[in-house]
């Protein structure tokens, strides 16, 4: 049986890290719920932005039809034309990072920007099955809210897990690429080692005692990261720490409130779900909550691809602008594959 799927119905299918089987989560009255009114134990699929008091709302569907591994048609017919930035305009935009930077005397924040890819996007169920395939240690989705448009990824990063009182989540940073033999340098470790303090410090805030694995590397589709990870007790509910956690220094900055409210201010695009969180919680005795990276807004006619990179004062706008290039070849790669067609980038 195929599950035909249109653009007013409100679903979320995904494959978590390391299983096998995905999941078709649908909802009957086609309205989600805001995030703040989900109960503790109310099972769902959440998505949050990155900016909670930005135009895109945190949300979360209820499902009333639960499928495993179904196949399914869905052909995006969303239309919209997300802020587009070519290469030359994103250098000036990093130098000006890098100098308010340095002029202002803070550590770290994310620069990001939208990269198009033009074409009829067609029945996303062959792209679903085919990053599925190809990214088994990542989380990929494709999610539909109506009002709010189509949004899939495969990102490699936990926001927070907790499976039986047992809370995870993970420090990852720092970026090259996947052919590099070099080893890591004095930037990429000193990011990891930032986002590192700031989980130690909130768990410890929080009085909780943690085990602390890594860093180690770790493969990402066309890069690999520096990664550690925090396992602790999690008596607490899992929206608190969640929402103490995000957004975390690998995707916005540090400090946290003064790098997150330079981006909005010199951001030129609206990052929407980008570096926001998601997944599903309290299904089947667990949460499992991912940072939205590797992600891509998807349109009648045209994909929009998110990526960025960390900016400090040792940053090269030169490599930084190579780093969005490797990042975004994660998913613009599999388009290729599974579409055969031309790539398209506006430079």
């Amino acid at each position: 049986m195929k599950h035909e799927l249109g653009n007013k119905d409100a679903f979320a299918i995904y494959r978590l890290p390391n299983e096998e089987n995905h999941y078709l989560l649908k909802s009957r009255n086609q309205q989600p719920i805001p995030f703040a009114k989900l109960g503790k134990e109310e099972t769902a699929f959440v998505m949050h932005p990155f900016d909670a008091e930005g135009n895109a709302p945190a949300l979360a569907l209820i499902p009333e039809e639960i499928y495993i591994n179904p196949q399914f048609i869905f052909k995006s017919a969303h239309h919209g034309e997300p802020h587009f930035i070519s290469e030359e305009n994103y250098l000036p935009l990093l130098e000006n990072f890098i100098q308010c930077i340095c002029d202002n005397n803070f550590h770290k924040a994310i620069c990001s920007r939208v990269i198009p890819k033009h074409m009829p996007t067609e029945n996303l169920y062959a792209l679903f099955m085919k990053m599925k395939k190809q990214y088994p240690f990542a989380f990929v989705y494709l999610i539909n809210l109506p009002g709010i448009g189509c949004w899939m990824g495969a990102t490699p990063e936990i926001l927070l897990t907790e499976n039986n009182g047992i809370g995870e989540t993970v420090a990852l940073a720092g970026t090259r690429p996947l052919s590099s033999m070099e080893d890591w340098g004095k930037k990429e470790i000193i990011e990891q080692q930032m986002v590192e303090r700031y989980i130690a410090n909130i768990l410890i805030s929080r009085k909780k005692s943690f085990q602390k694995i890594g860093p180690f590397t770790v493969n990402a589709g066309h890069v690999m990261h520096l990664k550690t990870r925090f396992r602790f007790p999690l008596e607490s509910h899992w929206k608190e720490v969640a929402l103490d956690i995000h957004p975390t220094p690998a995707i916005c900055g540090l400090p946290q409130d003064k790098a997150q409210q330079f981006i909005l201010e010199n951001e030129p695009h609206d990052r929407s779900y980008y570096c926001g969180f998601l997944g599903p919680v309290n299904f089947q005795g667990k949460t499992d909550l991912f940072v939205n990276l590797r992600c891509m807004q998807v349109f009648k006619d045209k994909f929009a691809l998110y990526v960025g990179g960390g900016i400090t004062s040792d940053s090269e706008p030169e490599k930084e602008l190579e780093e969005t290039r490797w990042k975004s070849r994660t998913l613009s790669d599999i388009i290729e594959e599974v579409y055969n067609s031309e790539q398209i980038y506006i430079r």
